[in-house]
């Protein structure tokens, strides 16, 4: 033990520090900010890398819910024994909501929008019940 205790040996720490670095370097983190700043720098990449694959696999399965949707509507006239005049299904008017508030807006449209349409239906039903009465009346 002439060298004073020091070996060519890294410490626990040093190599596992080595072998997580590529990782950080891959999710953007640079050389600097690993070795020379502050080391909770790296939970706030790993928190940040995990938003990034949880959005990444959020817009993946919502383009597979389109694409199964936009399938599901054309399905009536892909099958073989399909009647002449079928006609698919319409595309959807608007994307999805994404969030809940602009689901909030969307439900309260539809209220509206059904809420006007039973409007029109019992003014033409009144309307009809009106002319039946002055025809029976005559």
């Amino acid at each position: 033990m002439g060298d004073g205790g020091l070996t060519s040996e890294l410490p626990p720490s040093t190599k596992v520090f080595d072998e997580v670095f590529p990782y950080y370097l891959s999710i953007g983190m640079t050389y600097e900010l690993f070795w020379e700043q502050d080391c909770l720098l790296v939970k706030a990449y790993r928190r940040a890398e995990e938003y990034r694959q949880k959005r990444i696999n959020e817009q993946a399965w919502l383009n597979g819910r389109y694409v199964y949707d936009a399938l599901c509507a054309v399905s009536p006239i892909l099958h073989a024994f399909a009647k002449n005049g079928t006609e698919p299904r319409p595309y959807l008017q608007q994307p999805y909501p994404s969030n809940k508030q602009e689901m909030e807006q969307r439900e309260e449209e539809q209220m509206r929008q059904n809420a006007e349409m039973f409007e029109a239906l019992v003014r033409a039903k009144n309307e009809e019940f009106r002319k039946r009465k002055e025809a029976g009346s005559q």
